[in-house]
């Protein structure tokens, strides 16, 4: 715990403006969805409930927003207070249900249109290899890294899987390839805030079962002699 008090007092938020802020915020309490941690399991359906997505705004002591142009470290947390909503995300209508068995059971209110207990989809396996084969697609487009809100909100939706067109599964099936070990996440430093880390993914292929890419040359076997004696017995007729 002392290590975490060290590492919060250090953070430089004096670049950051109010709106800088209240992304960092939400992006970091959209991403608690992906955690496997079990302690956190209780306060996850009310910091990231499925299907709706996190509104941040940083406020003053009055309850009013703060202005769009003051800096972050304007705030206070002994003064002012931090006003978190919801809104229900893209293309996700049914209204998140308390009893649940597990997170990967939440996410997919989107299959369920019958009004019965959501349930795992039978094929779920088969949308996790969908998934990591279109990772595998996105990191041979060059990019150094692949951003996981990118690739999740921006590279996802074009495939043309049943699944991948609404925001909740999408992230559910994600969560879920995470878990697996099939899909690596790490941080890298973010240009823009430094503080708040970007979140990358990785396919890991040995437990995805996705061979290496192919080498774009490989050596071909020549029969007979070999090119250099063919050349010197060519220099020899000469």
């Amino acid at each position: 715990m002392k290590s975490t008090k060290a590492a919060q007092s250090v953070v430089d938020v004096s670049n950051l403006s109010i709106p800088d802020a209240e992304e960092v915020i939400e992006e970091a309490l959209n991403e608690l969805g992906y955690s496997a941690d079990p302690s956190m399991a209780r306060a996850l359906h009310f910091l990231c409930p499925p299907g709706y997505q996190a509104i941040v705004e940083l406020c003053g002591e009055s309850g009013r927003s703060k202005r769009r142009n003051a800096l972050a470290d304007s705030w206070s947390p002994e003064e002012d207070e931090v006003r978190i909503y919801f809104e229900r995300a893209e293309g996700s209508e049914a209204p998140p249900r308390l009893a649940r068995t597990s997170r990967t059971e939440q996410a997919f209110d989107d299959d369920d249109d019958d009004g019965q207990e959501a349930v795992i989809p039978a094929d779920l396996d088969a949308r996790v290899k969908e998934l990591c084969a279109a990772l595998a697609e996105a990191e041979r487009g060059g990019h150094a890294f692949i951003a996981l809100k990118w690739f999740r909100d921006s590279f996802l939706p074009r495939k043309a899987f049943r699944w991948n067109q609404h925001a909740e599964p999408r992230q559910a099936v994600l969560a879920e390839a995470i878990q697996r070990g099939v899909v690596l996440t790490s941080k890298i430093a973010n240009p823009k805030t430094p503080a708040y880390p970007t979140t990358t993914i990785r396919l890991n292929r040995a437990e995805a079962g996705i061979p290496e890419e192919a080498q774009r040359f490989h050596p071909v076997t020549v029969h007979g002699d070999s090119i250099a004696a063919a050349i010197e017995e060519e220099r020899g007729n000469l």
